[in-house]
């Protein structure tokens, strides 16, 4: 089946993070690192906090719905959706946020982040030497599948569930 695609950048909000140091003092909200991303999951007990203004912890609040990416190093391009909302939490500098409109569904457009169309993307839109990373920029410019928003959730919960089944294997 064909569908129109869309620029990402067209979709959704995408932005840089906090930047500030971890601690383990509770001086203000969690602080979600690339490193804190551990096969697929956050143990939010165990995420420091950092200092912010309000202003950066207003901007940079994670929600429900949106999908963190690791721009930098080895798992540059790697993606996490936040389907939990953390209770006061915002991501590092180190990530880049995409928040999805209503046009699309949240976790059809994580499972496309898993895909091989975004690792070609990806791999095209990397930049560096040593270590490639991916910039706001070219995220925002990355060609989006966009079927109908039933369709986009009747495939995200098949998805899923193949998911739940491969982990309980």
């Amino acid at each position: 089946m064909s569908w129109a695609t869309a620029e990402l950048g067209t979709l959704c909000r995408v932005d840089y993070g906090v930047t500030a140091s971890a601690t383990t003092d509770p001086i203000g909200p969690r602080f979600l690192r690339i490193t804190d991303i551990q096969d697929g999951a956050v143990n939010w007990n165990t995420v420091p906090y950092c200092k912010c203004s309000d202003r950066e912890r207003n901007a940079s609040r994670l929600q429900a719905g949106d999908i963190v990416f690791a721009r930098t190093g080895a798992t540059s391009g790697k993606s996490f959706l936040i389907r939990d909302e953390p209770a006061d939490a915002v991501f590092a500098s180190y990530l880049i946020r995409v928040q999805p409109s209503a046009k699309i569904h949240p976790p059809f457009l994580s499972h496309y982040f898993n895909s091989s169309g975004y690792w070609s993307q990806i791999t095209q839109h990397a930049r560096g030497a040593g270590q490639p990373g991916v910039n706001a920029t070219s995220l925002k410019s990355l060609q989006i599948p966009l079927p109908p928003l039933d369709e986009q959730r009747r495939i995200a919960a098949t998805l899923d569930q193949a998911e739940e089944l491969r982990a309980k294997r």
